[in-house]
């Protein structure tokens, strides 16, 4: 069975469409956004195995991920 891909609508990361929780993003930045569960990732050449992220953050969510770190 092939797996639907789509594109992240904030990081533009193709990701394995039934690994997120939300229409139009992959997992990371879902987590990021709005705190739904994160893929566990595992990655393989470039690309986790589990939800096809790439790894490639956007700029929002590196700021978002630097603000969280400076809180704790």
């Amino acid at each position: 069975m092939e797996r639907e891909i789509k594109k992240c609508a904030e990081c533009e990361s193709d990701f394995y469409s039934d690994t997120s929780a939300m229409e139009g993003l992959c997992p990371e930045c879902s987590h990021h956004l709005y705190g739904h569960i994160n893929c566990d990732h595992r990655f393989e050449n470039g690309r986790c195995t589990k939800c096809n992220w790439n790894g490639i953050s956007s700029d929002y969510i590196n700021k978002l991920k630097k603000t969280h770190w400076a809180d704790l």
